[in-house]
């Protein structure tokens, strides 16, 4: 799923995709971090795309739960993990592959912001 240029992305935000199955995928951009998770908060479903990065991590807007961007795994103490989607930079455009990863994978990538 092309998404668009990194700037397209706003930082500390998210973009919000459907993929083609109807899952929606947070396409967040962190400066020159970018990452995909689920949309869906671990905790309660929360709308995690209309949360924001704070110190490296994803922070739901409804409860406040925490996952790192880098691979979407909640900080310790905690468990919980989130699906990861692969990106990938083709053309200068930003694309996410709408087929997850297992929960808590390396998924993010670095661009020149």
């Amino acid at each position: 799923i092309r998404i668009g240029p990194p700037s397209s992305i706003p930082d500390k935000r998210a973009r919000i995709v459907a993929a083609p199955n109807g899952e929606r995928i947070a396409v967040f951009r962190d400066g020159d971090e970018i990452a995909a998770v689920t949309n869906l908060c671990a905790h309660q479903n929360g709308p995690l795309g209309e949360g924001r990065v704070v110190d490296g991590c994803i922070v739901c807007p409804w409860h406040g739960y925490e996952y790192r961007l880098a691979n979407g795994c909640a900080p310790p103490p905690f468990k919980e993990k989130l699906a990861t989607y692969p990106l990938r930079i083709n053309d200068g455009m930003v694309e996410v592959d709408p087929r997850p990863l297992p929960p808590g994978t390396p998924a993010s990538i670095h661009v020149d912001a």
